[in-house]
């Protein structure tokens, strides 16, 4: 197994791997422009990816055609043009008026950094939505406030990933769900509050793994149960009475308790429904998907984190509704595209960002309905067709070197994803950091940008605003005033919207911040990693994502299920 050339991790290639990258390899005059087989790890490559979205860091800055004030991902001191949605869609705004020649005396990724600099940038990824300004990568939304990823939800707040539901705060990766609160990889919920891994139910407190069930308290892995604490069947009355001592968000000694009970159930070894031939973790109706996250409807695919109805992708995230895709990300209804970033409804597009409605394009950003174009540049079916070869094989005799001497061992540039050092957001800004944190020096040791958001909070603030501990007492004017998170000490705010749903579902008002409510939430996941460990039961190796030194009681598929129905 070759060892990957940034971490030195041994990783695997397979001849399904080489068969894939070859059928994705685009053809030009009748020949093949082979991929090279990647000498980055699954992670360092996701790594890249990754650090080119930014999906929390918004910022108050001015559109530069229009001088409106607007919200961006892309901070004021950030020296890019950045506009309005709408101007962005208008006839204002025409990509190829930054279209340039390409330059074979210059690497490609430094002449693409220059394009991309000029280019006009979308302010943030929201579309089709109502009274959503503060929404990131989304679609089709109303009345919702900072969201990530969601899509035709309604009255949402500080949530990720959610999709088709209403009155939803602080939950990631939901389906069809209604008025939950830190629930998160569960779908068809009604008025759950900290559930994980929970189906069809109703009325449930801090469960995990329960299919069918109503009113449960700190229960795990039950099916079609009701009235239930710590998996113990109790009278309505008494349940109901039980509940009420217990409290919504449990003291020290209920959650320790609730813990011991999780720790007591067996565990599924992954979590991998209706799917056959599939490996990774929350997979839904998935076929010959291997070393997928998060992935739903997908078939043939690997290396994926985060989709739905996709096949045939290799190292791809947040893909929905794509084929023939490979190392890319953020991708929507697309087609047989390589290296690409942010593309929409697009076709046969080679190291492309930003781009919409667009097909048989290499190196542009921001193209809308267009086709043979480079860098930005109109060209006729003809000319892209002779030129764009050329360009690959500059690139592959185009040495690769990273500023920290690691290099990737690959010959050129042509297979490699966009180098970090062209993302538009500091490391730290980046989905990158979430999943792989690194210091600033680190960082900048590798020639990665670091963003200073070391703005004084002290401006910010005036005296400690003292939160009293039960909703009933919290009154009507704490929307205006600035909280301190209790572990970062980061200011920040509680909107009307959140207190009305705190009232109604008798929760008590967050005391630490949404990024670290966030970030908490994300570290319940189980790491996006497979493990061979032994099933607790029948000994029978199995991979799964609970590591051989953790606690937990980990059983292969057919043990567990015969221990849950």
């Amino acid at each position: 197994m070759p060892a990957c050339k940034q971490c030195s991790s041994a990783f695997e290639i397979t001849k399904d791997d080489l068969a894939f990258y070859e059928k994705v390899s685009p053809v030009f005059n009748g020949k093949k422009e082979l991929i090279p087989p990647p000498t980055l790890c699954p992670d360092c490559r996701l790594q890249r990816r990754f650090a080119f979205r930014n999906e929390w860091k918004l910022y108050h800055r001015k559109c530069d055609f229009t001088g409106k004030q607007l919200i961006s991902v892309y901070s004021p001191d950030k020296p890019y043009v950045v506009v309005d949605p709408g101007t962005w869609w208008s006839d204002a705004y025409d990509p190829l008026k930054y279209g340039r020649d390409f330059d074979f005396s210059r690497p490609f990724f430094e002449q693409f950094d220059d394009l991309n600099r000029a280019v006009p940038k979308l302010a943030i990824q929201n579309a089709k939505s109502e009274n959503c300004e503060y929404t990131n990568y989304s679609a089709e939304n109303r009345n919702c406030y900072l969201v990530v990823g969601g899509l035709g939800a309604e009255d949402c707040l500080h949530s990720y990933r959610i999709f088709y539901s209403s009155n939803c705060v602080d939950c990631f990766d939901l389906i069809r769900c209604q008025r939950c609160y830190e629930c998160s990889e569960s779908h068809t919920l009604f008025g759950c509050i900290s559930c994980r891994n929970c189906q069809n139910s109703s009325n449930l407190i801090h469960c995990i793994d329960c299919s069918g069930c109503q009113d449960c308290y700190g229960c795990a892995g039950l099916r079609n149960k009701k009235f239930h604490i710590y998996n113990t069947p109790l009278p309505e009355e008494q349940y109901k009475e039980k509940v009420r001592e217990l409290g919504v968000i449990p003291v020290p000694l209920v959650k320790r308790d609730i813990e011991e009970l999780h720790l007591r159930v067996p565990r599924r070894y992954t979590q991998i429904i209706q799917s056959e031939g599939s490996t990774g973790d929350q997979l839904l109706e998935c076929r010959n998907c291997t070393d997928c996250f998060t992935f739903k409807h997908g078939h043939d695919c690997r290396f994926c984190l985060i989709g739905d109805n996709s096949r045939d992708c290799y190292d791809s995230n947040f893909c929905d509704n794509c084929e023939l895709q490979y190392n890319c990300s953020n991708l929507e209804k697309n087609y047989q595209n390589i290296c690409g970033m942010f593309i929409w409804y697009c076709k046969d597009m080679l190291y492309c960002m930003n781009c919409f409605n667009s097909t048989r394009s290499f190196g542009c950003s921001g193209l809308k309905k267009h086709s043979y174009c480079i860098m930005n540049k109109q060209y006729t079916e003809e000319e892209y067709e002779k030129l764009v070869p050329r360009i690959m094989e500059h690139m592959r005799k185009t040495p690769y070197q990273s500023p920290d001497g690691s290099g990737t061992g690959q010959a050129g540039e042509w297979g490699l994803f966009f180098d970090p050092r062209l993302s538009p957001f500091g490391y730290n800004e980046s989905l990158a950091h979430e999943y792989f944190p690194l210091t600033q020096k680190e960082t900048e040791v590798r020639g990665w940008k670091w963003h200073d958001d070391s703005e004084p909070q002290e401006q910010y603030l005036g005296p400690d605003y003292i939160v009293p501990e039960e909703i009933a007492d919290i009154p009507d004017d704490i929307t205006k005033h600035i909280l301190r998170c209790s572990v970062t000490g980061k200011p920040y705010k509680i909107i009307p919207q959140e207190l009305k749903f705190y009232r109604e579902m008798g929760i008590p008002i967050p005391r630490k911040c949404p990024d670290q409510r966030h970030l908490e939430r994300m570290a319940l996941r189980n790491p996006r990693k497979l493990w061979k460990r032994n099933c607790a039961k029948c000994r029978e190796e199995i991979q799964t994502t609970y590591a051989p030194e953790r606690p937990e009681i980990v059983y292969c598929e057919e043990c567990y299920l015969a221990t849950v129905y």
